[in-house]
């Protein structure tokens, strides 16, 4: 196993899951935004807001 693919595996399982529920007005605008190529997918779209919301909150997510 290449180091390239050691990290890949660590990422993958260093992670935790969350879920919600979504208005239906709400799920359809989420993935009318993904659709538009601006996200690879509706996770990739959350952790972005998500990511973006807590900058702007102060809290940084460097080495945790």
């Amino acid at each position: 196993m290449s180091d390239v693919d050691g990290r890949r595996r660590r990422q993958r399982w260093d992670t935790k899951i969350l879920s919600g529920r979504f208005s239906p007005t709400m799920y359809e605008a989420v993935i009318k935004v993904v659709e538009s190529g601006s996200y690879v997918n509706v996770a990739d779209y959350l952790r972005d807001i998500v990511r973006k919301d807590l900058e702007a909150r102060g809290i940084s997510l460097e080495n945790k």
